[in-house]
């Protein structure tokens, strides 16, 4: 009976609705992969402090500070090192942190470092942590070539180090750049995830009622999840090639960087296309074997049907 209520008209609407799902499976997808990723703060600044970032992030800023003590009128062999780069760690890590939870510092983490934390503006961070060994170093490079070097020049140049530090990270990167991007890309995919989730659900209701059986329900639905799964799961592949890294731009994070964060977020985001592949092909096998088993059923109702007709020719 369930058979014969499946019209053309049911048939048109399950496709339309399957349509839909397809696309709701692809905003929950993308949207839970970059949740469980680039939402993931501990799994962020774990990726950023490693070794190859964190040198990276070393380099960088000690060749801004020894271009703005050259501009000071100071001038020092490239190959100084000014940054210390466990203050640099914890401070990588406390700024991300706060951008996570929308520029305020959060009160139960791990990761913040009371130290660059400001004790006048508690909701603030401050750079100090980092520049009194950066001063420190300095100090000692500087008076290496120039023994007078202290007083007002000494002065200057630090002030020179510290308004750009205070620019470039605190104003343009905290307050502007990525710590304004990163929680709202995170509560973006969140969102997605979530309501994703939500119409899934409501469409595969839907899709159940004009499928008006479940084995044909789980046939077409566990098509539609498998197919898209491998759709994804190549575009996960892609996505992890080395080589692309150097086409994507995050707000001027170097690309050394970028390219740790894609080595660490894309396994995961194959996992994610993995398990949804496994459940379109569980759906399908699942329809497969009750569909068997309704064959078996009918087989067996007509082998009784011919054993009763034989039956009543014999009598007859």
């Amino acid at each position: 009976m369930a058979r014969t209520r499946y019209t053309a008209v049911s048939r048109g609407w399950l496709m339309v609705f399957g349509l839909i799902y397809c696309v709701i499976l692809v905003i929950f997808g993308v949207g839970f992969g970059f949740a469980i990723t680039f939402g993931n703060t501990d799994q962020m600044i774990q990726t950023v402090t490693n070794p190859q970032s964190l040198t990276n992030l070393q380099q960088t800023l000690n060749n801004s500070a020894l271009r703005q003590t050259a501009k000071a009128g100071v001038t020092l062999p490239p190959t100084t090192e000014l940054i210390d780069p466990q203050a640099l760690r914890r401070g990588v890590a406390t700024g991300i942190a706060i951008s996570a939870n929308f520029g305020d510092v959060p009160q139960r983490s791990k990761w913040v470092d009371q130290a660059y934390i400001s004790k006048t503006d508690p909701s603030h961070m401050t750079l100090k942590p980092l520049l009194k060994p950066l001063n420190s170093r300095l100090a000692a490079a500087a008076k290496a070539i120039d023994p007078n070097y202290s007083g007002e020049v000494r002065v200057s140049v630090e002030k020179a180090i510290a308004a750009h530090y205070n620019e470039v990270i605190l104003d343009t990167m905290m307050l502007h750049g990525i710590g304004i991007a990163y929680p709202m890309m995170v509560l973006i995919c969140q969102t997605a995830a979530i309501v994703g989730a939500i119409l899934g659900v409501i469409v595969l209701a839907v899709m159940r009622v004009c499928a008006h059986s479940w084995e044909r329900w789980l046939r077409v639905t566990g098509r539609l999840t498998y197919s898209i799964a491998i759709l994804a799961g190549l575009g996960a592949l892609v996505v992890s090639i080395p080589a692309l890294a150097q086409y994507i731009r995050l707000g001027g994070v170097s690309q050394i960087v970028v390219e740790q964060i894609q080595a660490a977020v894309t396994p995961t985001w194959r996992i994610v296309a993995g398990l949804i592949l496994l459940i379109g092909i569980g759906m399908s096998v699942a329809a497969a074997v009750m569909r068997m088993q309704a064959r078996k059923q009918a087989e067996k109702v007509a082998a009784q049907l011919e054993n009763a007709v034989d039956t009543m020719k014999k009598r007859n």
